[in-house]
C-alpha cells in the first residue's frame, strides 16, 4: 500500500515513524513549509515555547531526549522532530516546499496535485495538516494604511528590529503572552490589545539540569515513572473538564489569589479579571506575564480597538501611535483542512460535507472520503494534556486500517454511515455536560457548537481507537462493493 501523508509535524511524522516501524516502506510526505517541524516550524517568535511538559509533549517511542527546560523551546521541539526524522529513515521520503493544492479520490485511489503541477497517487491519504497552521487577522479598519511593519506571530518577521521601538500586539492568547515579556524587553513602549482577559497561572518552568539528566541516564524508569505521573495529573484535569466542570471553579478562586499577588494595581488587576468561567477558553501559564504587564514602559489596552489609522491603533478614548503591529490573533480553525480541496466519492467535496459542520469518525474519518484519515481532525484537541497522546493514538488507528488492508484482497476501507451518525449523536450529548458548553471562544463554529474538543478522557480516546473494528468500517475489494469482507476474518489481520 502506496501512503501519502499531507503534513511533516507531529501528526503527520508521528504516523509515518509508526508505519515505518510496523514495515510499510512505501510512504510519501509532502510538507509545503522548508523544513519539517509543522507549528514549530513556522512559530519562531521570541518567547515561543510549549504549554505542555517536554516529558508528555513527545513521542512515547522516542523519549531519549536530553530537554534543557521542563517546557522546551521551540527551537529545541523542532530540532527534536527533525532527529525524530533521521533516526526514523524517513528524510528520503520527505518533500518539502511542496504544497498539496488538490486530492481527489478516482475510485481505486487517492490523485494528489501539488500548487507546482506535480502529480501523484496514494493508496491512503492521510491529511496532518494541523488545525494551528492558517493565521487569523480580524477584519480591523485600516489595517492597509498603517505605514509600519505589521505581522502575524506565527509569521515573525525577524528583519524588523524591535530595540526602541513602539510596538503594539493585538490578542492576549497563548502566543501573545509569551511574546509579550520578550518584546518588552527591547522596545521602548509595548501596548497590549485585550478583547478578554485569559486565566493565567503559574508555569513553575525549570532548568533541567545535568544532573538530573544523569540521573536519568543511570536510571531511565524515572523518566518513565515522570512522564506516566504528568500523564495521570493530566487525565484527572480532563475529568474536570469533561466530566465534573463544577471542579474548575476551585481554580478560578486560586487565580483570584494569583491576582492579587502578582498585580497590585487595582486598575490594572480589574482590567485582567476575566468576566467568563474558567475553562471555558484555554487556560494559559506563564511566569512572567503579569508582572510585564505591570511596568511603566508597558500598557494594557481593554477598550475594544475601532480602526488602524497611519500612525497607530485608536480606540474610542485614545490613539496609540506606534512603529509595529503584531496579531496574536490565533488562527483559523474552523476548517480544519483549509489548504489542500479534496474531493471523495461521487465528486462530493469535504467543504461541502462539512458545509454544516466538521465531523469525523473519531477525528479521523468521514463516509464518501475513502480511505482517508484526518490527523487532528475535529473534536480531537484537548483541554489538558499533551495533544502528541491524541496524535500518537490517531497513528496507531491509522496504522492498524493499513495493515489490514495489506494483509488481505481488501482495497478500500471506509467509515460506516451509521457508524459516524452516532458518534455525532453520541458527542452532542457529551458535549452539554463539559466546561465549553455554553460559552463563546475560538472553540466554536458559526453555529456555536464546540467543533474542536474531545468530550471524553484522554483514556477514552486511546481505547476507542485501538483497533480499526468490522463493526465501525467496510472493507472491500473495490467500489463496486461485490467483495465486502469482515475487518478480522482472516487470521493474518486478527489482533489479540
Amino acid at each position: 500500500m502506496k501512503v501519502i501523508v499531507i503534513g511533516a509535524g507531529f501528526g503527520g511524522l508521528g504516523v509515518a515513524l509508526k508505519l515505518r516501524a510496523a514495515g510499510h516502506r512505501n510512504i510519501t510526505i509532502y510538507e509545503r513549509a522548508p523544513e519539517v517541524g509543522g507549528t514549530w516550524w513556522y512559530n519562531t517568535y521570541p518567547g515561543a515555547a510549549c504549554d505542555a511538559p517536554s516529558h508528555v509533549y513527545s513521542y512515547s517511542f522516542a523519549q531519549n531526549v536530553e530537554w534543557s527546560r521542563r517546557f522546551a523551546p521551540g527551537h529545541e521541539i523542532q530540532a527534536y522532530l527533525k532527529r525524530c526524522v533521521l533516526d526514523g529513515g524517513l528524510a528520503d521520503a520527505i518533500h518539502t516546499n511542496t504544497e498539496v493544492s488538490s486530492a481527489v479520490w478516482t475510485g481505486r485511489h487517492w490523485k494528489l496535485t501539488s500548487a507546482n503541477g506535480r502529480t501523484d497517487t496514494a493508496d491512503v491519504l492521510v491529511a496532518a495538516v494541523g488545525q494551528l497552521t492558517e493565521p487569523a487577522i480580524p477584519p480591523i479598519e485600516g489595517l492597509e494604511r498603517f505605514a509600519g511593519p505589521l505581522f502575524h506571530t506565527a509569521r515573525w518577521r525577524h528583519d524588523v528590529d524591535l530595540t526602541g521601538k513602539r510596538v503594539g500586539v493585538i490578542g492576549t492568547g497563548a502566543s501573545a503572552i509569551q511574546v509579550v515579556p520578550a518584546i518588552a524587553l527591547a522596545a521602548e513602549q509595548t501596548v497590549v490589545f485585550q478583547r478578554s482577559a485569559p486565566y493565567v497561572f503559574t508555569k513553575a518552568d525549570v532548568e533541567y539540569t545535568e544532573k538530573l539528566h544523569q540521573r536519568y541516564r543511570r536510571l531511565p524508569g524515572l523518566k518513565t515513572a515522570a512522564r506516566q505521573g504528568i500523564w495521570a495529573y493530566f487525565e484527572m484535569v480532563t475529568a474536570a473538564f469533561t466530566r465534573f466542570p463544577g471542579v474548575l471553579s476551585a481554580l478560578g478562586r486560586i487565580h483570584r489569589r494569583v491576582l492579587r499577588s502578582q498585580v497590585p494595581d487595582l486598575q490594572l488587576r480589574a482590567k485582567l479579571r476575566p468576566d467568563y468561567p474558567i475553562g471555558c477558553k484555554r487556560i494559559l501559564i506563564s511566569d512572567d506575564y503579569y508582572a510585564t504587564l505591570s511596568r511603566t514602559d508597558v500598557t494594557l489596552e481593554a477598550d475594544p480597538i475601532c480602526r488602524v489609522t497611519e500612525v497607530g491603533i485608536a480606540t474610542d478614548a485614545t490613539l496609540h501611535e506606534l512603529d509595529v503591529i503584531i496579531f496574536g490573533t490565533g488562527f483559523r480553525t474552523t476548517s480544519f483542512v483549509p489548504s489542500v480541496a479534496i474531493t471523495g466519492r461521487g465528486g462530493r467535496t469535504l467543504a461541502d460535507a462539512w458545509s454544516q459542520r466538521a465531523v469525523a469518525f473519531l477525528g479521523l474519518s468521514v463516509p464518501d472520503f475513502p480511505n482517508m484519515f484526518l490527523v487532528y481532525g475535529p473534536n480531537t484537541n484537548l483541554g489538558s494534556g499533551s495533544i502528541i497522546y491524541m496524535l500518537e493514538a490517531q497513528a496507531d488507528h491509522i496504522v492498524d486500517a493499513v495493515d489490514q488492508l495489506s494483509q488481505t484482497s481488501a482495497r478500500v476501507i471506509e467509515v460506516k454511515a451509521a457508524t459516524y451518525r452516532k458518534f455525532l449523536v453520541d458527542i452532542d450529548k457529551r458535549q452539554q455536560h463539559t466546561a465549553w458548553h455554553g460559552c463563546h471562544s475560538w472553540y466554536l463554529d458559526e453555529q456555536q457548537r464546540d467543533t474542536h474538543n474531545w468530550p471524553w478522557l484522554m483514556s477514552d480516546y486511546r481505547r476507542r481507537t485501538r483497533r480499526v473494528r468490522s463493526s465501525d468500517y467496510s472493507i472491500t475489494a473495490g467500489e463496486d462493493q461485490t467483495a465486502r469482507m469482515d475487518c478480522c476474518s482472516s487470521s493474518p489481520c486478527q489482533r489479540p
